[in-house]
C-alpha cells in the first residue's frame, strides 16, 4: 500500500491521527513542584504514593497534588421542591466517579467534598483545605417543565475560570439528564484543564518545571502547529528532557514516539519511524494500562500509515477511558480510511457530542464531510465542509470543500477552496490524490466520482 506512504501520509494519516490526539487529551494537565523534591518524589506519584504533607510541614496537612488536583462541591439544588436535593446529589456524585477514572486526575473523595454541602465556601479556602488546585461547582434550578444544569471549573490559584457550561433539557428527560450531563462534564474538563494547565507551564521559570511540566509545554507545542517540523523537533528536545529527569516516565517516552512519528511524516529523518515505535513500545512496557500511553501508539500506528493497527490501539484506549472524546473521535477517522463508514460517522457523531466545544472540532467535521462525499451525500458533505473550514482551515476540509462546490456548479468558489487545498499539500498529485479517495470510498465508481469533482475545482 505504497499511498499510505505517500498521498496518506500527506493527508490521510497525518490529519486523522492528530484529530484524535488534539482533542486533548493525551496530557490534559500539569501541576507544579519544585525540581528539589527530586526523583524519589516522582517515584512516589508514578506509583499513586500521594504525600499527606509537604516535606517539613505538619502532619496530615493536605498538599497540592502532582496531579491535577480536583475538588467537585456538592451541586446546588436551587429548585423550590426540596424533593428535588437527590438530583443535585446523584449529579455530583456520578462527576466524581467519572473523573475519577482518569488516571491523570487527583480527585478529592465524595466524603470529604461533600462535608460543604450547603455551606458559602470561598474556592481559595477549599483549594488550602483539601489540596487542590481546581474546583468545580454547580447548580441544578427547575422551571415549569424544564431542567438547567449549570457547571463551572475555577482555578482557586487565580480565581480565574478554566471552563463553564450550561445544560437547559425537559423535565420528561429527567432520567436522562444525569448521564447526560455527567458525560459531557467529564468530556469537557479534558480539554479545558489541559488549556489551563498550559497557561501556568508558560508562566512558569524553565528551573522550576519537572518532567510532567516539560511533556505537557511538548504536547500543547506540537497541537499549536501540526504541520510545523520545528515544533515537533521541539518537543523531543522537551522529553528527553522529561526523561533525564524521570527515565521512567511512561507518558514521557509515548509523547516522544508521537513526535518522532511526526517527524516521519515530514520525511526528515530515514530513522524516526523505527524511534518512533522504540519510544512508544517503551512507553507500553512502562504504562500498559494507562490510556494516554495507549493514545499515543494508536497516534504512531497512523501516522507511520499502519491503520489497522491504530484502529485497535484507539480500541483499547477507549476500553481503558471510555469517556474520551479525542479517542472516540481517532478511532472514527481510522474508520474513515479502513471504509467502515456507518462506524466512522457513529464515532465521529458521538465524539462531537462529548465535546462539542473541542478546539479540533474542525478537524472532525472535515472527516465526517469526507464519509458523506464517499456516499455521494453531497448536499451533506458540502454543508459539512462549509462549518469544518469556517471553523478553521484543513487540508481534509478544503478537498472536500472544492469538490463539494464544483458538484454544485459553483466553480468560481471550487476553484478558490481547491487553492487552499494546494498550497497545504504542494507535493500531492493527481495520481496520489486518487489512491487516498480509493481507500477511503466503498467503490471505484465512488473515488473517480470525488476524483473527479476535486480536479473539475482544479481546472483540469
Amino acid at each position: 500500500m505504497d499511498f499510505l506512504v505517500s498521498g496518506f501520509a500527506w493527508i490521510g494519516a497525518h490529519e486523522a491521527v492528530l484529530s484524535g490526539i488534539a482533542a486533548t487529551i493525551v496530557i490534559v494537565g500539569v501541576l507544579f513542584t519544585p525540581l528539589g523534591r527530586g526523583v524519589r518524589a516522582l517515584i512516589r506519584r508514578r506509583r499513586g504514593d500521594e504525600p499527606t504533607a509537604k516535606a517539613g510541614g505538619l502532619p496530615g496537612l493536605p498538599v497540592v497534588s502532582d496531579r491535577p488536583s480536583i475538588a467537585v462541591l456538592p451541586f446546588a439544588n436551587l429548585s423550590n421542591d426540596p424533593e428535588r436535593e437527590y438530583l443535585a446529589d446523584g449529579l455530583t456524585e456520578d462527576i466524581i466517579t467519572g473523573l475519577s477514572r482518569i488516571k491523570q486526575f487527583f480527585v478529592i473523595a465524595r466524603n470529604s467534598t461533600f462535608t460543604y454541602k450547603g455551606m458559602a465556601v470561598d474556592v481559595q479556602q477549599v483549594s488550602r483545605e483539601l489540596g487542590v488546585r481546581y474546583v468545580l461547582e454547580g447548580s441544578v434550578r427547575l422551571r415549569g417543565d424544564r431542567i438547567r444544569v449549570t457547571a463551572q471549573l475555577i482555578d482557586a490559584t487565580t480565581r480565574g475560570h478554566a471552563w463553564a457550561e450550561q445544560f437547559d433539557r425537559p423535565l420528561r428527560e429527567i432520567l436522562d439528564v444525569d448521564d447526560e450531563v455527567t458525560e459531557a462534564i467529564v468530556a469537557a474538563l479534558q480539554p479545558a484543564l489541559r488549556r489551563a494547565e498550559a497557561e501556568h507551564a508558560r508562566r512558569a521559570a524553565p528551573g522550576d518545571l519537572n518532567a510532567w511540566a516539560l511533556v505537557n509545554r511538548a504536547w500543547v507545542g506540537v497541537q499549536s502547529d501540526l504541520g510545523s517540523r520545528e515544533t515537533a523537533e521541539s518537543a523531543i528536545q522537551a522529553c528527553e528532557e522529561a526523561l533525564r529527569l524521570d527515565p521512567d516516565y511512561a507518558l514521557a517516552h509515548a509523547v516522544l514516539g508521537h513526535a518522532r512519528s511526526l517527524i516521519d511524516v515530514f520525511g526528515a529523518d530515514p530513522a524516526a519511524a523505527e524511534a518512533a515505535l522504540a519510544s512508544v513500545r517503551k512507553g507500553l512496557a512502562l504504562g500498559p494500562d494507562d490510556p494516554l500511553v495507549h493514545h499515543c501508539q494508536a497516534a504512531v500506528f497512523g501516522n507511520l500509515g499502519r491503520t489497522p493497527d491504530a484502529v485497535r490501539a484507539w480500541e483499547r484506549a477507549l476500553e481503558l477511558d471510555p469517556n474520551s472524546a479525542a479517542a472516540r473521535a481517532g478511532l472514527g477517522i481510522a474508520q474513515v480510511f479502513s471504509n467502515r463508514h456507518d462506524e466512522a460517522l457513529a464515532n465521529i457523531d458521538l465524539a462531537l457530542r462529548l465535546s462539542p466545544r473541542d478546539p479540533l472540532t474542525y478537524h472532525w467535521l472535515a472527516h465526517r464531510a469526507l464519509v458523506f462525499a464517499a456516499q455521494a451525500r453531497r448536499a451533506e458533505a458540502l454543508e459539512t465542509a462549509q462549518d469544518s473550514v469556517q471553523r478553521n482551515g484543513s487540508r481534509i476540509g478544503y478537498a472536500v470543500l472544492a469538490g463539494g462546490l464544483a458538484w454544485a456548479d459553483r466553480l468560481e468558489e471550487a476553484k478558490a477552496a481547491y487553492a487552499e487545498f494546494a498550497r497545504r499539500t504542494p507535493d500531492l498529485d493527481s495520481e496520489d490524490l486518487l489512491k487516498l479517495l480509493r481507500n477511503v470510498a466503498p467503490d471505484e465508481t465512488s473515488a473517480r466520482a470525488m476524483h473527479e469533482a476535486i480536479m473539475r475545482a482544479a481546472g483540469d
